[in-house]
């Protein structure tokens, strides 16, 4: 379809008749205005690809230091609260409150373990995304190889963009099992 597109439109062009130049013109310039926007959607640069790539770290990087200063530190006092309550609780409505409360435990320590490790991992990303960037732009390295260095750092971000969102998914969980155990005391 593209060929024959462009065969009618030569056609079209190459053909003198003195009526139809106008359209002829704007045919052509029609097509060369397709050319153009077709030409502008190319895939993005391996520059563009990494600075895409620092601004999602940062969007995480952001995202868990939030986590970790507000959000967290809340769910561990009421994690404290709720935990002091369970003296208080009837046995039977112990065995239901009891394994809730060692999950969002057992989170708030696998969180405790892992956020110092993600921020370093985070902050060595971010480093080597600067100079995968200066060394492309410096044409120090040649452009495949800078190809193959993107793709394994988008691999390295998608990680810790997914481990952000589990802690961030697991932490809004928590927050629903502890607000439901503080409403049975």
């Amino acid at each position: 379809m593209f060929v024959s597109t462009k065969m009618r439109i030569f056609a079209v062009l190459t053909n003198h008749d003195g009526k139809h130049t106008m359209n002829k013109i704007q045919i052509f310039f029609g097509w060369l205005a397709m050319l153009l926007l077709f030409a502008g959607c190319q895939p993005k640069t391996d520059l563009d690809k990494i600075d895409a790539l620092k601004k999602q770290v940062n969007k995480d990087l952001k995202t868990l230091n939030e986590l970790n200063a507000n959000a967290f530190v809340q769910l561990e006092k009421d994690f404290i609260v709720c935990d002091s309550l369970l003296q208080y609780l009837p046995e039977e409505e112990l065995d239901g409150v009891f394994p809730q409360l060692q999950l969002v435990d057992a989170y708030i320590q696998q969180f405790k373990e892992t956020c110092p490790i993600m921020q370093a991992e985070m902050d060595s990303t971010l480093t080597r995304l600067d100079l995968l960037k200066a060394d492309a732009e410096s044409h120090y390295l040649n452009d495949s190889l800078v190809a193959v260095y993107v793709v394994d750092e988008a691999q390295q971000v998608e990680k810790l963009s997914n481990q952000v969102a589990y802690f961030k998914d697991r932490l809004g969980n928590c927050r629903k099992d502890l607000d439901g155990l503080k409403k049975k005391k």
